[in-house]
């Protein structure tokens, strides 16, 4: 059969070749990154090669909402909506990808038994018998309600992925008769103690210079092993570059207030929403709210009918009442609606992204020039910075061309520095450049010889080039003195804490430090504390009346116990047993599978591209275009 294929592929090379060519289009204009005007079927993400739509993320984005609806305003709440609707799809793809690595099936019909469960704890969805309405009924039950069953089923099937994989791994935790004795003992046996907890004062070590701590460096064997290090090139162009020319003339100072003088405008009013999503809810909402207007133009009081029929959870209590705001607080047609009302008067129905509103307008004022002054001067300065400095560093980018920055910097008047080698564990720091670990990111992402964007900053704009990449090793003494010198202080000032605390015990255990009692009750009760491997096995293996070893605290603070008492855990039933099993089972499940989905997220973030010619992706990635609409909504 190969033989067969050859021979037709070599009698036909061109139609072949032009095959080919064709498939391979296809499968670039499919994984390319979605481009151009962003719509409801637009790609959002891809998650090892599952999409995410823009319509998916919509959806999520108006359940949040919803859930989140009377913590805070719509509009103070977007970006944390925005980024958790995008994180949590993203989640759910990386759940079903797991799922498909340990083959892990959910079917239609499991989803669709565990949604008609659901349904049936709401009468509302329910018939006169008690059963499920018909799926014409059910349908005018979701529009009227806004239940998105869509929504239900995903969270469903994405639940049940998680019950099965973890039941799965479950049964793999390898439980033997020592673990299982010290889960009954944990959760069961009840022990009273005094403790001591110290934080470590390294701030009392002298640095002991140079000779001493290369003595250090060099004895440390691999603690100060690095990982790969990268050099960065880095202009960085702040206001001192530009002098007085950020500064602006009375002449544009008031040029500028005529230009935003609607910004300037304040309204004050009190509005009543009836939420509405897509066209069917939408009319009816707007009919509703047009009979609403037709009472209230007649003299029903506004505020009271707001705090009865508006849909907007803020309206209960204040009637509705928006205070004070200008254009930029609220969504475009709100504003724009408010802004042509009188004093008094009723808008008509204004639809925005949240339904249907009514505005009634209680108030306008206006800043004065003189008012506006004192605010506009910096953000005029402001402005002019960023569109200076950004053409500087944009004209020092094209002028490189992708190679050496210094000529080009020098040349504008911008000089052009070297950072020191440095890592991307979010600990580096640089003179100079504070920013650094807001940039490390973006830097280990690029390629050695890659020139960044312009980047704003508050104090100054940067651009960088990746100059060299290190490999791994311990890094000379020099250049990680600071670092050498912070782990030189904490082992002596934890050598004398222990010192310290050995002399002070033979006083008792207040003689250490401020004593705090812990009732009798099952260690089980201290998660931070049996967390810790080292102060668990010490809470269980030190006897009444002793005084467990001085240990550490995953917060850095000297630890120490006197044991007070024990009441042994009682023999397991068979029950207890059987239960003790799988709760430990599951916990440990728990843990590998957030392991697992974790690891997933890292590797697939360290590729967003493409992962081999034949289109498969084994990364994650996110289209910023379509973010960024969303955000824009």
């Amino acid at each position: 059969m190969l033989r067969s294929f050859r021979s037709v592929f070599k009698s036909n090379r061109t139609p072949m070749a032009a095959v080919m060519i064709i498939v391979l289009l296809g499968m670039v204009a499919y994984l390319a990154p979605t481009g151009g005007a962003i719509s409801a079927d637009t790609v959002a993400a891809r998650v090892y090669g599952k999409e995410i739509l823009m319509r998916e993320v919509s959806e999520h984005m108006q359940e949040l909402f919803q859930r989140y609806g009377k913590q805070a305003s719509p509009e103070a709440l977007r970006p944390f909506i925005q980024s958790q609707a995008m994180r949590d799809l993203v989640n759910q793809k990386l759940m079903e990808e797991l799922a498909e690595r340990h083959h892990v099936v959910v079917t239609d019909e499991e989803v669709g038994a565990r949604l008609r469960a659901f349904l049936r704890q709401y009468p509302v969805f329910l018939d006169a018998k008690g059963n499920l309405k018909s799926n014409a009924d059910m349908k005018e039950v979701f529009q009227n309600t806004g239940f998105n069953p869509a929504m239900q089923e995903r969270a469903i099937r994405s639940e049940l992925l998680r019950t099965k994989l973890i039941q799965q791994a479950a049964v793999q935790v390898p439980l033997d008769e020592l673990w299982l004795a010290q889960e009954n003992r944990l959760k069961n046996e009840k022990v009273a103690f005094q403790q001591v907890s110290l934080p470590v004062d390294t701030a009392t070590v002298a640095d002991p210079g140079d000779v001493p701590l290369e003595a250090f460096y060099k004895t440390s064997g691999e603690r100060f092993l690095s990982t790969p290090r990268r050099v960065i090139q880095y202009v960085a162009v702040d206001r001192a570059a530009f002098g007085k020319d950020l500064q602006p003339d009375e002449a544009a100072l008031k040029a500028a207030y005529q230009a935003r003088k609607s910004d300037y405008s304040e309204f004050k009013a009190r509005h009543i929403l009836f939420k509405a999503e897509g066209e069917t809810q939408i009319q009816e909402a707007t009919a509703k709210a047009q009979l609403l207007r037709e009472r209230l133009v007649k003299g029903q009081d506004f505020a009271k009918a707001a705090e009865e029929l508006s849909e907007d959870p803020s309206a209960k209590g204040n009637g509705g009442d928006l205070g004070w705001f200008n254009a930029s607080k609220m969504v475009k047609p709100f504003s724009d609606a408010a802004a042509t009302l009188k004093v008094g008067e009723i808008s008509q129905p204004v639809r925005t992204t949240f339904g249907i509103h009514l505005i009634k307008l209680e108030g306008r004022r206006e800043k004065t020039y003189e008012e506006a002054k004192a605010t506009l001067a910096p953000e005029i300065a402001d402005s002019r910075f960023t569109t200076k400095a950004q053409e500087r560093l944009e004209q020092i980018r094209k002028r490189a061309n992708g190679g050496d920055l210094a000529a080009a910097a020098k040349s504008l008047g911008s000089p052009a520095q070297l950072s020191l080698p440095f890592t991307n564990d979010g600990t580096a720091q640089i003179d100079g450049l504070p920013e650094l670990s807001q940039i490390s990111n973006e830097v280990f992402r690029m390629k050695v010889g890659e020139v960044s964007k312009p980047t704003p900053f508050p104090q100054h704009h940067l651009l960088f080039r990746v100059q060299e990449e290190l490999p791994e090793a311990v890094p000379p003494f020099k250049e990680i003195r600071t670092k050498v010198l912070a782990a030189y202080r904490l082992e002596e000032a934890r050598k004398q804490a222990v010192a310290k605390a050995q002399q002070a015990l033979k006083g008792g255990l207040a003689a250490v430090g401020p004593v705090t009692d812990q009732a009798a009750a099952p260690l089980a009760a201290q998660k931070e504390l049996v967390a810790q491997p080292a102060i668990r096995k010490a809470l269980l293996d030190t006897a009444v009346g002793q005084t467990t070893p001085i240990l550490w605290t995953q917060d850095g603070k000297l630890w120490v116990a006197r044991i007070g008492s024990r009441e042994p855990a009682p023999a397991l039933s068979f029950e207890a047993r059987r239960t003790l099993i799988q709760e430990t089972q599951t916990a440990e499940a728990q843990k590998l599978l957030s392991a697992e989905l974790q690891s997933l997220d890292q590797q697939g973030r360290l590729r967003p591209g493409l992962s081999s010619f034949w289109g498969h992706l084994s990364g994650i990635y996110i289209n910023p275009d379509a973010v960024k609409a969303t955000g824009d909504e």
